[in-house]
């Protein structure tokens, strides 16, 4: 037999604990003592039958605690105080006796603090917490009742079956109707959660500055920033295009919202991607493979450099279409306006100055020049690196001459220096490079470590011509190898990765716009739709559909699908009346009346066993199962 009690203290802890574990990692070391403390102190005293902390004391233990986190409570700072009484209150009550009353503010706490970890992390993990917790709560609900009438109650594993299939289904009853009110329920633009938080801001490798020499080491960051569904592409041609940075002053290349008219020549296929990018605080740039030529985005400025940008600052996730010419080389229809693109800053170090004299000799046009730049770099035994960096206003300077290591931002910024000193009009671009291809869900997976910088040369005859002075360097090969290992581990990854995505798309980006599309096409489809032509078509299947209905009908009638206590009481009652000639029609004898007219040692026997389990409303057991048949077989010999 089974405690209902036990049963129901054993899921409320695990209600408490799935509603507390998406929040750890978001809630400081307090909280976390005091939940740990409060489980434990819950479990020991239930283990030992004495609860010598009252609700009173548990009550009195929390005001304190709330008036601490109170006046913590700021504009700048609302979600932790917030979520971290929540997690503190759930510990009281988890340190005390489960009883009715408390078991219910438990569940309660427990569907408040997952709900509360959405305001830092809205992941699928989410929905798949908060499935398991409303499956525990349902069952949960299910076993208080019982506790509430007996609280002695024990059950049989039988009726624990049917207690436990109960609390199942009543959440599984909700789920049609939870994918019928998704789609067409009203929603915001924004976030649930914007009026209480602004978007949580990470750590890029993203800038709108590129200003190397700010910092003598650089950590990488694996966030994701973007993914891009597209045709797999050539790992050389993987540069998503951002913003362009055509001012210098020193070390500091920014943009100038100055651009000269350009008109681009397209050249070659186009290549489409469909671009989800994640959230960044103050990014307005949209990305796409360079150069982009046309993205499909509500309130969306494009600028002559192939630059386009969101009109305003948005904190939720954006999802778009792109068209790209990926050859590497942007024609042009006009000529550009020279002298904006050979802007230099006031101060030129001596020695930057002479090697630029030598290449500007040297070379007799522009795509000579940037020939031989690109050997000087080449031949300069140049590495790149993240760690030990030129710093200050002379990190151009020691990175050309002494250090000769850098990241991106180095390479990319000197180079153009020194073509803007030899006379070739050029530009820095920002944006990422590379990706990692989810053949499961066919897009590129794109992190913030990917972050670069490159440089667009402009060449007299040909156009604006992309350069990347990284892959100059002398370690360029182990540093952009395209050779990963296909694990087992990161064919998890990227599976997982693929239901991230999915849940992104259908749900966090699912919003108002999306609902009105769908609307539009469904509208769209049912006026081009002709009831006559859908009702002959389906008549063929409906046909089928019946008869099939009518095999399962008479399969299900027959006796091969009945239970077997009615097929084994059919079988007794067949024998006794050849046997014994007493007419067994129903209503005419109940058993024990039967196994009286028959006055027959085995008929009694059956009769006992048979009412022992089917009158006390459970099935019966294989072995009397067993032992009913027996009976029949040697009722069946008697003469």
């Amino acid at each position: 037999m089974i405690s209902i009690r036990k049963l129901a203290v054993i899921v409320t802890y695990a209600i408490g604990c799935c509603g507390m574990l998406p929040l750890l990692p978001w809630l400081s070391s307090f909280p976390r003592i005091v939940l740990a403390c409060g489980i434990l102190s819950g479990l020991w005293q239930e283990r030992r039958g004495i609860w010598p902390l009252k609700p009173w004391m548990q009550n009195a233990a929390i005001v304190p605690v709330f008036v601490y986190y109170a006046v913590q409570f700021s504009r700048s700072n609302p979600a932790e105080p917030v979520v971290s009484v929540l997690a503190i209150m759930l510990a009281v009550r988890l340190s005390g006796e489960k009883t009715v009353r408390y078991s219910l503010q438990i569940y309660a706490l427990s569907l408040f603090c997952l709900a509360s970890s959405s305001l830092f992390d809205l992941s699928p993990l989410f929905l798949i917490y908060l499935g398991i917790l409303l499956f525990m709560v349902a069952l949960a609900l299910v076993l208080l009742t019982f506790h509430d009438q007996d609280r002695a109650m024990t059950v049989t594993k039988a009726d624990l079956k049917r207690i436990l299939f109960a609390g199942i289904l009543i959440p599984l009853l909700a789920v049609p109707l939870l994918l019928l009110f998704f789609p067409i329920m009203p929603r915001t633009q924004l976030p649930l959660w914007d009026f209480l938080t602004p978007p949580a801001s990470r750590a890029s490798g993203y800038s709108d500055v590129v200003q190397p020499g700010s910092q003598s080491s650089i950590t990488e960051s694996h966030a994701l920033a973007f993914r891009a569904e597209m045709i797999r592409q050539p790992q050389p041609q993987l540069y998503w295009r951002g913003t362009v940075f055509n001012r210098t002053d020193g070390n500091k290349w920014t943009r100038s919202s100055q651009i000269p008219t350009e008109l681009t020549v397209a050249a070659g296929q186009p290549v489409r991607q469909i671009i989800y990018q994640e959230p960044s605080a103050g990014r307005r740039t949209l990305l796409a493979l360079d150069r982009p030529t046309a993205l499909t985005q509500q309130r969306m400025v494009q600028s002559p450099d192939g630059v386009f940008e969101l009109s305003r600052t948005t904190g939720k996730r954006l999802s778009y279409t792109a068209e790209s010419q990926i050859n590497g080389v942007i024609a042009q229809r006009n000529p550009i306006n020279k002298n904006f693109y050979l802007q230099l800053p006031e101060y030129i170090p001596d020695r930057v100055e002479a090697l630029a004299g030598k290449i500007t000799q040297s070379g007799k046009d522009d795509r000579a020049k940037v020939e031989l730049l690109e050997i000087f770099f080449r031949n300069g035994n140049y590495r790149y690196s993240t760690k030990e960096l030129a710093t200050g206003d002379t990190a151009l300077v020691q990175f050309l001459f002494d250090k000769k290591q850098g990241h991106c931002e180095f390479f990319a910024s000197s180079f153009a220096m020194l073509l803007r000193l030899a006379g070739v009009p050029c530009r820095l671009v920002g944006g990422y490079l590379g990706g990692e291809y989810n053949e499961m869900g066919g897009y590129y997976i794109v992190t913030e470590d990917k972050a670069h910088v490159w440089v667009e040369a402009y060449i007299d005859g040909s156009g604006w011509v992309r350069i990347d002075p990284s892959s100059f360097a002398a370690n360029a090969g182990e540093v952009w190898t395209d050779k990963k290992s296909r694990s087992l581990m990161l064919q998890a990854k990227l599976a997982f990765d693929s239901f991230n995505h999915l849940w992104n798309r259908l749900v966090i980006t699912y919003d108002f716009e999306q609902q009105m599309n769908a609307v539009s096409r469904v509208s769209s489809l049912v006026q081009t739709i002709n009831p006559a032509t859908i009702i002959r078509r389906l008549l063929p299947y409906g046909a089928a559909i019946l008869l099939l209905a009518g095999i399962l009908c008479a399969v299900k009638r027959s006796s091969l699908f009945r239970p077997r206590e009615e097929r084994i009481l059919r079988s007794f009652l067949r024998i006794v009346e050849r046997k014994f000639t007493i007419s067994t029609a129903e209503g005419n004898f109940g058993l024990f009346e039967l196994a009286a007219a028959a006055d027959n040692e085995y008929v009694s026997d059956f009769v006992g066993v048979y009412a022992g389990a089917v009158y006390h409303d459970r099935r019966l057991r294989d072995d009397e199962y067993r032992r009913l048949r027996q009976i029949l077989e040697a009722l069946g010999s008697v003469q």
